[in-house]
């Protein structure tokens, strides 16, 4: 596996890659990462190899990495590896690439994330120009592999419109332990945040950046809240925090909202435990890792229904979706909060819903992946 981030590091990709590695091995297989490393972090797990790394402008969470360590492909060759699969084009995915052209590798590819909304985090260059390059890219990249994988149908479709000619599989990156919901914890939630006991919880979730459009999740809330006991819990950090701080100050819910900070993977899940509903404004999700989890608690959703979380929630059966704006959002908030039955249906049919994204059997169908392109798959193309 090669990563762009890891652990410490907190994402919907993270979360995704260290499920995966962990039941890969649950399941008899051998499976290393390569990913950057984190100055002042040392990994327990000796099958995690760290490439030295610089700070990214503007981003210090998101080491770069240096793939250019010394006895790179020895170790690689140690290993006597079967397939390579990375998890971003850029330079962990490069780094993966090489790897497979020099030890003559499959190679496979996990579409995270859609990339083309994430430039505005590069500097000094137009937006527009630098969608079009990225998109680019991507494509090529993706025709140098064996193996696409997308995690939604919008994904594979915006991949194969985007130009990609190599085989394509849906597969859900959101493998949950769904035992893990079976023993949660939320008692300790609500004192620890002055949540009162009778409050009405909304529960949001995610990396406090632009993308994610938490902007419009706290005018929606504000909306619906209109001054009533209702609370919004925000877990989750990010580059954004201090500017939402502030939004929820003017929009006059700053005693109304909660912000955690990042937490621990299992103290999230104790959140939504804790709440009543699961809402979400992001517009850019391949699937939508947070929303999954949330009816896997036993959440119902309100969300924005656009990219993947269209596909994970079944609007009118598991939860609302809606157009992107806050007022649209805000009238499924309310809804939600005011009609405890329809809350319970939606949450019991989410239950079920979120079966289909159990670890195992995701896992399962993966190596079934990883043997067809040993097997019958060529091994990485020329460029073009």
């Amino acid at each position: 596996m090669f990563s762009d981030s890891y652990l410490p590091r907190i994402s919907g990709v993270v979360r995704s890659v260290a499920a995966f590695v962990a039941e890969l091995r649950r399941q008899g297989h051998t499976a290393t990462v390569y990913a950057p490393g984190y100055p002042g972090y040392a990994d327990d797990d000796p099958e995690v190899v760290r490439f030295p790394s610089v700070r990214a402008p503007g981003v210090p969470d998101f080491p770069l990495a240096i793939p250019f360590a010394r006895r790179f492909l020895a170790d690689l060759r140690r290993r006597r590896l079967d397939v390579v699969h990375t998890h971003s084009p850029f330079l962990m995915g490069a780094a993966g690439r090489y790897a497979a052209r020099r030890l003559g590798l499959p190679l496979v590819f996990t579409h995270h994330t859609m990339y083309s909304e994430y430039v505005h985090y590069v500097p000094l260059v137009s937006h527009d120009f630098s969608r079009q390059v990225v998109t680019r890219y991507t494509a090529r990249y993706c025709n140098q592999c064996a193996l696409v994988i997308a995690p939604s149908d919008v994904v594979r479709a915006h991949l194969v419109a985007s130009g990609v000619r190599a085989p394509v599989e849906v597969l859900p990156t959101a493998g949950l332990d769904l035992a893990r919901f079976e023993r949660l914890d939320p008692a300790w939630v609500r004192p620890r945040y002055g949540i009162p006991a009778g409050a009405p919880l909304v529960i949001t979730v995610g990396r406090l950046a632009r993308e994610k459009r938490f902007d419009v999740l706290l005018a929606a809330f504000a909306a619906a809240a209109q001054g009533g006991p209702a609370r919004l819990l925000v877990v989750g950090g990010g580059p954004q925090q201090p500017e939402l701080r502030a939004l929820a100050g003017e929009l006059g819910i700053a005693g109304q909202v909660v912000f955690s900070g990042p937490l621990a993977h299992d103290r999230v899940l104790d959140c939504y435990a804790a709440a009543d509903l699961f809402a979400f404004a992001s517009p850019t999700e391949t699937q939508g890792l947070v929303v999954v989890e949330a009816m896997a608690a036993g959440l119902a959703v309100a969300a924005v229904g656009a990219g993947g979380v269209a596909e994970a929630v079944r609007n009118g059966e598991t939860g609302l979706l809606t157009g992107p704006d806050a007022a649209r959002l805000a009238e499924a908030i309310r809804r939600l909060i005011d009609d405890a039955d329809l809350r319970r249906r939606y949450a019991a049919a989410g239950r079920v819903a979120a079966r289909r994204y159990a670890i195992d059997q995701v896992v399962q169908r993966l190596v079934a992946l990883y043997r067809y392109v040993r097997t019958d798959a060529p091994t990485i193309a020329a460029p073009e």
